[in-house]
């Protein structure tokens, strides 16, 4: 269990933050992204929710679909793709070159399979380092793929980190894949986290302590929700100060 929103919690969130759509995706799995869907839908709200999933191929790397109906099934990549485009969901690469699951740390052979295709890939993630995105912004005049901004958010505080400010065009999906064919005005507004930020001391550290150390399972959830609760203490939930990172005219 990793994002710890709950719908109503994400949607008042989302309005603080002046989003009209948000893109849920959960480590490989697709349902809860799909119930909040439905229940957007039900109540009839003008936050629209884009199902997707962020899954993890054989190898460790994180490859994303959007626009989905149900679960990615397969491990690899090529597989992964024509799941995902079966179902007419859209192709993004997350965080292209962290070194843990990137899945361009080992070099860019795997844009072969996605060019010439309707897919992007993140130009700017709110929580990799400074030198990853930069890495990542390297990509821009070497694929035809689209930049993405996200700002893997887990908690109410994370959202909004990153935007993606689309020119309409017929509807969400159709918008979203016309930004990652670069074919319609577009910016990417982040806000970039610096090296020595709170959460990039943090992970390593977690890391470090993590290989000596585990709470009992039946604590897990609890731990979880009281650091869910301190985050939003402490660096608040709503707007951010944003920065472009890339317009696309």
């Amino acid at each position: 269990m990793d994002g710890l929103m709950t719908f109503e919690s994400l949607v008042a969130t989302a309005a603080k933050v002046g989003l009209d759509a948000v893109a849920i995706t959960d480590h490989d799995t697709v349902e809860g992204a799909l119930a909040f869907r439905r229940r957007a839908q039900q109540l009839n709200l003008s936050l629209q929710i884009i199902p997707g999933e962020e899954r993890t191929l054989a190898d460790g790397s994180h490859f994303i679909g959007l626009f989905l109906e149900r679960a990615i099934a397969s491990r690899d990549l090529a597989g992964a793709i024509a799941e995902i485009e079966e179902q007419g969901g859209l192709c993004l690469v997350p965080h292209p070159f962290r070194r843990k699951d990137g899945l361009l740390r080992g070099g860019l052979e795997p844009l072969r399979l996605l060019e010439g295709r309707p897919a992007g890939f993140e130009l700017f993630s709110a929580k990799c380092s400074h030198e990853e995105n930069r890495r990542a912004a390297g990509l821009l005049g070497r694929t035809g793929l689209g930049p993405f901004g996200g700002s893997d958010a887990h908690y109410e505080c994370d959202l909004g980190e990153a935007m993606n400010v689309v020119t309409w065009e017929g509807d969400l999906r159709t918008s979203i894949q016309r930004m990652f064919e670069r074919r319609l005005p577009f910016r990417i507004l982040g806000q970039e986290q610096g090296e020595g930020a709170g959460e990039r001391r943090y992970a390593p550290l977690y890391y470090k302590v993590k290989k000596y150390a585990a709470l009992p399972k039946l604590l897990v959830p609890t731990a979880r929700e009281c650091y869910r609760r301190y985050r939003n203490w402490k660096v608040g939930v709503g707007r951010k100060p944003l920065r472009e990172i890339h317009r696309h005219a």
